[in-house]
């Protein structure tokens, strides 16, 4: 779970590192990369959730994703980000042909191999008990909040590092859900998908930019709001985890056992 938790994080700080490597600045790859990468992340997650295995394909994101984003990195160094605006097909630049690509193998990998293990999964561990709705509650809410994302990134009017903000704030709650996934895998309880802190944000998020009654509240508040509330959520979720775990098994951890002098 913790092993899942802490690459959850590294999702988010990637998505972020990858697109400050090609240089693509405030346009809609920004977010996209981010749901490109937690997609496959969440649907991975969930298909464990259901079929009791994480089964990764010859060809997977965790390692050839990997070395594509050092190739990225590389070529950025040696050529910088000018190399990615050259135009090499048709008004099609550089970045426009690796986004799409990398687009099409995490969203539709992602909704093709993991969304139908789980799919098949459900039908046969269920047989005639079978509920697909179920598997589509339990992604209601990763769909909703990510909805949420895109509708706060095109109407927001903040620019810059607010972006980073804005992405590691919804990048914390996309972990969250993917840490109560694995945390309902290991001990074998149902996963709720509705959780509290990732609901009423995206109710905030909606009702402030699409309700009649305009709240009078800086959007930048707002942001830094939104950011500290889902980093106290996580963090409260992973300091009451840890301190059951050692409680049950006994063991230490955030603390350094003494040593005991031999006599």
């Amino acid at each position: 779970m913790f092993d899942h938790g802490a690459d959850s994080i590294n999702t988010v700080s990637l998505s972020i590192s990858l697109v400050c490597l090609v240089g693509v600045g405030q346009t809609w790859y920004f977010p996209l990369v981010l749901l490109g990468l937690i997609t496959g992340f969440f649907f991975a997650t969930l298909e464990e959730y259901y079929c009791q295995r994480l089964d990764l394909g010859v060809i997977n994101g965790v390692s050839d994703g990997c070395l594509m984003i050092y190739a990225i990195g590389i070529l950025s160094g040696i050529y910088g980000v000018e190399l990615w605006t050259m135009e090499v097909f048709n008004g099609w630049s550089l970045i426009d042909m690796v986004c799409f690509v990398f687009f099409i193998c995490s969203v539709l990998t992602a909704m093709g191999r993991y969304v139908l293990s789980v799919v098949f999964s459900v039908l046969n561990i269920m047989g005639s008990k079978a509920k697909l709705s179920d598997m589509f509650l339990r992604s209601s809410t990763f769909i909703a909040l990510n909805v949420t994302f895109l509708v706060h990134y095109k109407f927001t009017s903040l620019s810059n590092w607010y972006l980073r903000i804005l992405t590691i704030a919804y990048g914390l709650m996309n972990c969250e859900l993917i840490s109560h996934i694995m945390l309902a895998h290991i001990t074998s309880q149902v996963f709720n998908p509705f959780r509290p802190t990732i609901v009423a944000s995206c109710a905030v998020v909606c009702l402030y930019f699409f309700s009649p009654l305009k709240l009078q509240v800086p959007e930048a508040v707002l942001l830094w709001g939104l950011f500290l509330l889902c980093l106290a959520s996580y963090l409260e979720f992973i300091i009451s985890v840890s301190n059951e775990l050692t409680t049950i098994l006994g063991i230490r951890m955030f603390k350094v056992k003494k040593l005991t002098k031999c006599s």
